[in-house]
């Protein structure tokens, strides 16, 4: 894909509000610029006055799938995201079937997401008492690991209760 630029007169940035281009290449946001430093031969959408503001985060999303796809899947809730200004979903561990304490569990949610997320998704994983799979959680490009130190709790998610 090529280099586009999205112009406002009102672009959200860490030192404030200005006027800029935020340069946006392959659906990725490359770099927000002076508007008297876009590239030549670029494809221009001007916004005007409307603000351009960074996306927002949520790291407490209950992505149900896989196992219970119906409560709300990743085209749901990604859809949902993205229609309210969410560019990143943090997934907590519990309500998917299995639930995402292995790291087995925690590829098949990833195949479960390919080809329907509207916004970026990451997962937290789940330490229970007879996981020993942390490091190799850590390897596996989870957002981070919630201990659960209950184990009637962790049974009943072998359970899949």
């Amino acid at each position: 894909m090529s280099l586009k630029a999205l112009l406002s007169r009102r672009v959200v940035t860490p030192d404030g509000i200005k006027a800029a281009a935020v340069l946006v290449q392959d659906g990725r946001i490359v770099d927000v610029v002076p508007l008297d430093q876009l590239p030549a031969q670029i494809s221009v959408n001007d916004f005007g006055e409307a603000a351009i503001l960074p996306g927002l985060v949520d790291s407490h999303v209950h992505i149900n799938e896989p196992g219970r796809t119906e409560w709300e899947g990743f085209l749901t809730v990604t859809r949902a995201a993205a229609a309210g200004g969410y560019t990143l979903l943090v997934d907590m561990p519990l309500n998917c079937l299995p639930a995402t304490t292995t790291v087995a569990a925690l590829e098949a949610k990833r195949r479960a997401a390919s080809g329907q997320c509207r916004v970026d998704w990451m997962a937290w994983v789940a330490l229970c008492p007879t996981t020993k799979a942390h490091r190799r959680f850590s390897r596996g490009g989870s957002a981070g690991i919630q201990v659960l130190s209950d184990s009637s709790r962790h049974r009943r998610l072998h359970d899949g209760q």
